[in-house]
C-alpha cells in the first residue's frame, strides 16, 4: 500500500502510480508484472524464439531500408534498387503483421515447465477490451483445441483512487488463476 505524507520529504512505498484512464498504461502495467510473476517462477521457462525472431526480421527491414536510401550501387540504376529495397521492407513487415495479427493474437509469454521432458508449450493470452473494466487472462496448452478457459479479473482491486497499483494483489490473483490452470492440467 501507499504511505503518504505532506510534506517535502513524502515516503511512496509502492510507486508504481499511473493514470487509470489510460487503458494502454493499465494493460502494459498488467502485463509487464505477468511477464516478472513468470520470470520469477522457477518451475517455468520462458521462450524467446519467435520473439528473437521477428526482432531479426524487423532488423533485416530496418537495414533494407537504410540501404535504400544511403547505398549507390555502381551498376544498378538507383530506382531499381530504390523500389527493390521498397518491396522487400513491405514483403518483410506484411509477414510480420499477418503473424502478429492472425497467427500470435494475444499472446504474452510462450513457456514449458522447466522439469517437463514433453516440453509442451504453454501459452499465456491476455486480453483488455476498450472501455472494459475487466482484463481476461488465460493459461493453456498450446495445442488445446477447442474453447479455452479465461479468467476475468476487475481492475478495480488492483487500483486505489489515487492510481497507485497493488502489486501484491494481482500477483496473489495470477497465483490462483495458475494455479486453477495446474489442477486442470494435471487431470488431463
Amino acid at each position: 500500500m501507499a504511505v503518504r505524507k505532506d510534506s517535502d520529504d513524502e515516503m511512496i512505498l509502492n510507486d508504481l502510480h499511473i493514470e487509470t484512464g489510460d487503458q494502454v498504461a493499465v494493460k502494459n502495467l498488467l502485463d509487464d508484472t505477468i511477464i516478472e510473476f513468470f520470470k520469477e517462477k522457477k518451475a517455468y521457462k520462458l521462450h524467446y524464439g519467435w520473439d528473437n525472431a521477428k526482432m531479426i526480421l524487423m532488423g533485416l527491414a530496418v537495414v533494407i531500408a537504410a540501404a535504400s536510401h544511403f547505398y549507390k550501387h555502381p551498376t544498378v540504376s538507383e530506382e531499381v534498387f530504390v523500389y527493390s529495397c521498397v518491396i522487400g521492407y513491405f514483403i518483410i513487415q506484411g509477414l510480420l503483421l499477418g503473424y502478429v495479427t492472425f497467427i500470435e493474437k494475444d499472446i504474452l509469454v510462450r513457456m514449458t515447465r522447466s522439469k517437463s521432458n514433453s516440453g509442451t508449450a504453454i501459452l499465456v493470452r491476455t486480453t483488455f477490451p476498450y472501455t472494459d473494466a475487466h482484463y481476461t487472462i488465460s493459461i493453456h496448452p498450446a495445442d488445446a483445441k477447442g474453447k479455452q478457459r479465461k479468467e476475468e479479473l476487475y481492475i478495480g482491486r488492483y487500483f486505489d483512487k489515487d492510481g497507485y497499483f497493488s502489486k501484491e494483489a494481482f500477483t496473489k490473483d495470477i497465483e490462483a488463476v495458475l494455479l486453477r490452470f495446474e489442477t486442470k492440467d494435471k487431470k488431463q
